[in-house]
């Protein structure tokens, strides 16, 4: 929902436990289109890792700030934070679904099988649009999640270990998600 202001800014978070995630209904047709958006960013788009570096440099100096250690950047869901960030950007909606239905634990399923062997993973998601340079859109799309207490829960949160952002930009406007995950589980033999 765009605000009618010189910024515009929208953001969300989502913290969920990945226990009943299906595999099934990970496959398909959403894992396709997400791997050619991670790949091929639409026309009039370019991902952005330098400031996905920069969103994961201010999360560490803040989670330092409120005593917590800081998260390592992890590729694991990199594409599946690129795609998302495209697919907002492409269909002008910002959530934790896709465009296609997809919910947040399908997604994650589709990019890494069975999600229930992380103990717990959440999502931030936001865009930031207006006429401040990219650089301090970056800064100021964080500070969204740094004001909203769902996000500040994920941004803090004890048991994720590691991150991965996707930052898409068209037109100087960026489309942002962060996707935390705690240590994955080892699967025995017999689990």
């Amino acid at each position: 929902m765009p605000i009618d202001q010189p910024r515009r800014a929208f953001c969300l978070g989502l913290f969920g436990v990945a226990a009943g995630a299906s595999p099934v209904l990970a496959g398909g047709r959403y894992l396709d289109y997400a791997r050619g958006l991670a790949a091929h960013p639409p026309k009039g788009s370019r991902y952005r890792p330098d400031v996905e570096a920069e969103l994961v440099d201010l999360l560490n100096a803040y989670r330092s700030q409120q005593g917590k250690a800081p998260v390592v950047a992890d590729a694991v869901f990199q594409d599946a934070a690129r795609a998302h960030a495209a697919d907002m950007m492409l269909h002008d909606f910002m959530g934790h679904s896709s465009s296609t239905g997809t919910s947040f634990q399908g997604r994650m399923a589709a990019f890494a099988g069975d999600v229930t062997k992380y103990p717990s993973i959440g999502e931030n998601a936001a865009r930031e649009t207006g006429d401040a340079s990219l650089d301090e859109k970056g800064r100021l799309l964080f500070q969204q999640w740094v004001g909203s207490p769902p996000h500040r829960r994920n941004m803090v949160n004890r048991s994720f270990a590691f991150v991965s952002t996707g930052v898409i930009e068209r037109g100087g406007d960026i489309w942002a998600v962060q996707i935390f995950f705690a240590t994955p589980r080892a699967r025995g033999l017999f689990q």
